[in-house]
């Protein structure tokens, strides 16, 4: 790999682990290309050859495998899960999951029944 490869993986490799440290709050494609200091369009491109995603792809990705994640193992509403993976819209979750994961987050955590934590503190099925 030669240095100027090098130097772009370790600028993405800062912007991924941005990512996941910041998932929660409104990152924008103009955020993370300015964190990298590359334009918009040069950033996307490199991070595409980087990862074989979109910025906005990978984004998503992670916040959808967390909203999994909350679906199955905690007993918090949509419209909660929706603002703790970054969305401010139930609809625009709601279909983001459904186009990812093939069924709506309600259906999601239907399929597997789990034993979380309840609201009131004991332990049950939702």
């Amino acid at each position: 790999m030669g240095n100027e490869a090098a130097a772009a993986t370790a600028i993405i490799d800062d912007v991924i682990r941005d990512i996941y440290a910041r998932f929660s709050e409104p990152i924008t494609i103009d955020d993370m290309a300015r964190s990298a200091m590359y334009s918009r369009f040069h950033f996307s491109r490199v991070f595409r050859e980087v990862t074989g995603v979109s910025p906005g792809q990978f984004l998503t990705t992670v916040r959808i495998q967390e909203a999994k994640r909350l679906l199955l193992t905690t007993s918090l509403t949509v419209k909660e899960i929706t603002v703790r993976v970054g969305y401010s819209s139930v609809g625009t979750f709601s279909a983001k999951f459904k186009d990812f994961v093939g069924m709506s987050p309600t259906a999601y955590r239907d399929c597997v029944p789990p034993t979380i934590p309840a609201r009131d503190g004991t332990t049950g099925q939702r």
